[in-house]
C-alpha cells in the first residue's frame, strides 16, 4: 500500500501539466500520453520481473539498432536527430535505452566486472552522441555510477574510468577555449552547437534563460520557445498563483523522500534499482528548475511527469512501475536467479562489441 502512495504526488503534477496545456495545442496529445502511461505503469507494475530479465539481451540489441535507424532516417529537430517519426507517431529511442540501461546494470552489477559494464554503455553514448543528446548521455552515466556503488568488485578501475572521463572533459574544453576550430574539425559541427550554448550560457546571451529567469521574476510569461517542455516549470509559475507553485514543489518534494526512504545498504535488485531511480529524478528535477532559473546550460532535461512528450512519459511511468513491482525485490547475493541464462549470452554480446 506504502508504495502505491508513490502514485499521489506523481497524479497532482499530471494535473498540474494537463491544467497549463489545457488550451495549447499539446492537451490533447498529452492527455493520451499519461492515459498511455497509467496503463503500462500497471503492466509494469504487475509483470514477473525474471521475465524481463530473461529478455534482456534481445531488448539491449533492439535498442542499440533503434539508436542506428534514428540516426539514417530520423528527423532533426533543434539540432538534434533523436526522433523517429511512423505516421503520426515520435519515437525516441534515447528514452528507451535509458530504461533498458536500467533493467540491465541492476542485474549485472554484481556478477559484470566494471568494466564489462562500461562496455555496454559505451556504444549507447557513442551512438546518442552522434545524434547528439547531452541530457540522455548525462543520465546513462548516471545510471553508471549509480550501481557501481553496489559492487564489491573493482573498485580502482571504476576510479580510473571517472578520471579519465574528467580528463577527456578537460582537455576537449581547453582545446575549444585556445582553438575552436580545431574542435569542429575533431567532432564536427553538431558537437560546436552544443558547446556553443553552453558559452551563449554563460554569457548570458541565450533568450530562453533570460526570459524564464524574466517571467519568473515578473510573473508574467515571455516568449519562451520550448514552454510546454524543458521551460513548462518557469510557464507555469509565471502564469499561476503561487498555490500552484507551492503544490508543484511539494510534489517533487513528496517523490524524493519516498524513494530516500526506499533505499537501504542491501544488495537486492529492488534496492539497487530505486537507488538508480532515485537519481535520476533528483538530476531531472533540480536541473530543470536550476536551467529555468538560468542558474545551469540547457541541455534538453524535461520536468518529470510534468513535461509534454511521449516517449519520455512512457519510459519513465514504466520505470515507475518497475520500481514498486514486488517481484523484483531478489537477492543477488543469495543468487536467487541463477536460473536465468543471461550471462552467456551478454558475455557473446561483449565479445561482439569489443
Amino acid at each position: 500500500m506504502k508504495k502505491l502512495l508513490l502514485l499521489i504526488p506523481i497524479f497532482i503534477l499530471n494535473i498540474i501539466s494537463l491544467f497549463y496545456l489545457s488550451n495549447t495545442i499539446y492537451f490533447k496529445r498529452q492527455l493520451i500520453y499519461i492515459l498511455l502511461s497509467y496503463i503500462l505503469l500497471i503492466i509494469s507494475y504487475k509483470i514477473n520481473y525474471k521475465r524481463i530479465i530473461k529478455l534482456l539481451k534481445p531488448i539491449y540489441i533492439f535498442n542499440i539498432l533503434l539508436l542506428l535507424l534514428v540516426l539514417i532516417i530520423g528527423k532533426e529537430i533543434n539540432g538534434s536527430k533523436a526522433w523517429i517519426h511512423i505516421f503520426n507517431i515520435s519515437i525516441q529511442p534515447t528514452e528507451i535505452t535509458k530504461l533498458t540501461l536500467l533493467i540491465l546494470f541492476t542485474y549485472l552489477v554484481t556478477t559484470y566486472r566494471t568494466i564489462h559494464l562500461f562496455s555496454l554503455v559505451l556504444l549507447p553514448i557513442i551512438l546518442t552522441y552522434l545524434e547528439p543528446d547531452t541530457g540522455a548521455i548525462i543520465i546513462y552515466i548516471i545510471i553508471l555510477l549509480s550501481v557501481l556503488k553496489y559492487t564489491k568488485k573493482n573498485k580502482y578501475i571504476t576510479i580510473t574510468i571517472i578520471t579519465i572521463l574528467a580528463l577527456i572533459i578537460t582537455l576537449n574544453l581547453t582545446i575549444y577555449h585556445y582553438n575552436p576550430d580545431l574542435i569542429i574539425k575533431i567532432y564536427g559541427n553538431k558537437l560546436f552547437y552544443r558547446i556553443d550554448r553552453l558559452i551563449s550560457f554563460k554569457n548570458k546571451n541565450n533568450i530562453q534563460n533570460i526570459n524564464s529567469l524574466i517571467s519568473i521574476g515578473s510573473n508574467k510569461l515571455l516568449y519562451i520557445p520550448e514552454n510546454h517542455n524543458d521551460f513548462i516549470f518557469a510557464a507555469i509559475i509565471s502564469k499561476y498563483t503561487i498555490i500552484i507553485t507551492i503544490t508543484l514543489i511539494l510534489s517533487i518534494t513528496s517523490i524524493i523522500i519516498y524513494y530516500i526512504s526506499e533505499i537501504n545498504k542491501k544488495r537486492t535488485i529492488d534496492n539497487i534499482f530505486n537507488y538508480t531511480v532515485l537519481n535520476i529524478l533528483l538530476f531531472s528535477f533540480f536541473y530543470n528548475i536550476l536551467m529555468n532559473l538560468s542558474l545551469l546550460p540547457i541541455i534538453g532535461i524535461p520536468l518529470p511527469f510534468v513535461s509534454y512528450g511521449g516517449s519520455y512519459l512512457i519510459t519513465l511511468y514504466i520505470m515507475i512501475g518497475l520500481s514498486i513491482n514486488p517481484s523484483k525485490n531478489m537477492d543477488l547475493e543469495d543468487k536467487m536467479v541463477e536460473d536465468i541464462q543471461v550471462e552467456d549470452t551478454l558475455d557473446k554480446l561483449l565479445l561482439q562489441q569489443v
